[in-house]
């Protein structure tokens, strides 16, 4: 199959604007934006105090403002991968419905194959009218407890295409001029295991985009239409610039990387190779996939939405944090992959895994490929996604559960200048998810969590260290529960890299402490049932080290020793720092330490 090449802004409608509107008010051009970015940050608000779901209370979602043209302004985007794939689903909306768009209409899509990344992640659309004209789109996306087909909240690794995947829906019409399409709500409901936090959050989501909505139109009516039309092209083409500045700062050539999933899915062993060249060429960047592996009879594989998406993240993690996520700034790369592979897979290959694993792998792989071009390199690998999730009835209520357990407690990789940040999560996230309030968590799903803390020495060591990933354990105080474990980073090949001599994390792996004192260790992406009494355990990744660790500052590692997040053994062995005593006792051995730098710089 020959590659395919995309623009992701042009994907999107959202084709760069040749030059600033003339004579816009840079100021006004600057309240336009920063409204835009506010509605977007008072509809995810929204999302966050009317969820049904505790997925969408932990942040599992994304919201996003487009104009009428399909240009993406504005967004709040928690979790990176989600908003990256925003653009591709209204593009699959205005493909399938034209100009047949009026007031008061919503717009639902899942399927992979119609923009979207992966299933669980509904997608939910409204178009803005003002004075009878369609200027706006305001987008909601999350994660939902179930949508159909086999597993745990919308994940099953034993699936081998997209049928047994979930209900796939395309591009529908939920709610018509103002009218709910209940024959479409009820078919959804009946083809999910807890209908009610399917609807209630579909609601939440409809609510949030019909706040967006009235805000903009609140908005045009004060600076009106010609003045805001303006500043959104004033604001694109700045982005646009922007992100072409950080680009022309990074050193022109070829670069090479490649990172392995750890498998496909339960029955699909890995490695999954992902391979990406990337192209630095002036104020532009071009990421190649071609010779990644061919897509999988399992759930890992990418929709080419998802890859965009995961670029974006590689991208924007290296550049200036402050350059906005917009139709501007996506305007200034471009993304190659051959269909069939696993970063752009065609129907009917199963997807549900790629916001997590495939995404991971692909960040990483932009990482490690841009490491020499970057002016101060770029950022050693963060723990991947690695946890467990529950779904049943709680014998207590009857009613049904479906909870993940965390989503943030992975440590990030260091970079230059700077150690990772403990227990920040996964890439795909880049820190915008919160973990689980224990005591709400126990309130919806039958479970104590006993213990959430730092794993000494999970952190890779470097004169930057990573972040170091945590423990979460919790029991099940009821029989007849379905647990999952899904993710990856459980190897040696696939844990946080370290970069530049520093030294990669501790990979992360689970356990199920059965009651009657079994210890098992859980095999990545599988389904077991666990009953009461059960404790699960995860240790989560710590993330990779920048640079030599016999360079750390001394007194840096000793903080360590003595929070206990450093054993003497590894500030010996791998810091080349001895410390004596403990706790907060300890000091550094300066002779001893000393010695065991001198002895290594000679060796």
């Amino acid at each position: 199959m020959s590659s395919t090449a995309i623009d992701p802004a042009a994907t999107a409608g959202a084709a760069p604007v040749a030059a600033a509107a003339a004579g816009t008010d840079p100021v006004a051009a600057a309240i336009v934006a920063n409204r835009l970015d506010a509605i977007a940050e008072h509809m995810a608000e929204t999302m966050l105090r009317t969820s049904r779901s505790r997925i969408f209370q932990i942040r599992d979602f994304v919201t996003g403002i487009f104009d009428g043209d399909g240009r993406w302004v504005a967004t709040k985007d928690y979790i990176p991968v989600l908003a990256g794939s925003m653009p591709s689903a209204l593009e699959a909306v205005r493909a399938r419905f034209g100009d047949d768009v009026h007031d008061g209409d919503v717009f639902l899509l899942n399927d992979p194959y119609h923009g979207n990344n992966h299933p669980p992640d509904m997608t939910v659309l409204k178009p803005v009218f003002h004075a009878g004209e369609l200027l706006f789109w305001t987008v909601s996306k999350g994660h939902h407890a179930d949508v159909g087909g086999g597993g745990v909240v919308g994940y099953n690794p034993y699936v081998t295409d997209a049928w047994e995947d979930a209900l796939r829906i395309p591009p529908v019409r939920l709610v018509a001029r103002g009218i709910e399409q209940r024959d479409l709500w009820a078919i959804i409901a009946l083809n999910v295991r807890v209908p009610d936090f399917v609807e209630g959050d579909l609601h939440c989501q409809i609510g949030a985009v019909t706040v967006g909505a009235e805000q903009l139109r609140a908005m045009l009516a004060k600076f009106g239409r010609a003045r805001v039309s303006a500043a959104i092209d004033y604001h694109l083409e700045a982005s646009r610039r922007h992100m072409a500045r950080e680009i022309s700062a990074l050193a022109d050539g070829v670069y090479r990387a490649e990172r392995h999933l750890d498998s496909g899915g339960a029955n699909v062993p890995g490695p999954i190779r992902v391979a990406v060249e990337a192209r630095v060429e002036g104020e532009r960047v071009t990421f190649d996939f071609t010779g990644s592996d061919p897509q999988v009879a399992g759930y890992a594989n990418s929709t080419l939405a998802n890859t965009v998406a995961s670029c974006m993240i590689g991208l924007f993690a290296i550049v200036d944090p402050d350059v906005p996520r917009n139709g501007g700034s996506l305007a200034q790369f471009d993304v190659i992959a051959e269909p069939g592979t696993i970063v752009h897979a065609v129907a009917p290959a199963a997807t549900t895994l790629c916001t997590l694993l495939t995404c991971e792998t692909i960040v990483e792989a932009i990482w490690l490929a841009l490491a020499d071009a970057a002016p101060r390199g770029t950022l050693a690998g963060w723990g991947r996604f690695g946890q467990f999730a529950e779904a049943g009835v709680d014998e207590h209520t009857g009613r049904p559960f479906a909870v993940i357990s965390s989503f943030t407690l992975a440590g990030s990789g260091a970079l230059d200048g700077a150690d990772g940040w403990d227990g920040l999560g996964s890439p795909v996230a880049m820190g915008g998810t919160s973990a689980p309030d224990p005591e709400l968590h126990e309130l919806v799903a039958p479970a104590v969590i006993e213990q959430v803390e730092l794993v000494p020495d999970s952190a890779g060591a470097g004169r930057w260290r990573g972040g170091f990933g945590a423990l979460i354990e919790y029991r099940l105080d009821q029989d007849d529960v379905t647990s999952l474990w899904y993710g990856g980073g459980t190897t040696e090949q696939t844990a946080p890299y370290g970069l530049r001599g520093g030294l990669a994390g501790r990979p992360n792996w689970g356990e199920v402490h059965h009651a009657d004192g079994r210890v098992e260790r859980v095999a990545p992406n599988t389904i077991r049932p666990l009953g009461d009494g059960d404790r699960m355990v995860s240790f989560m990744a710590g993330g990779g080290g920048y640079g030599d660790p016999a360079e750390r500052d001394p007194e840096a590692v000793l903080d360590d020793v003595r929070s206990g997040l450093v054993s003497h053994a590894a500030a010996e062995q791998l810091y080349r720092v001895a410390v004596a005593g403990a706790g907060g006792a300890a000091q550094i051995d300066s002779e001893r330490t000393t010695a065991l730098r001198s002895c290594r710089g000679s060796s």
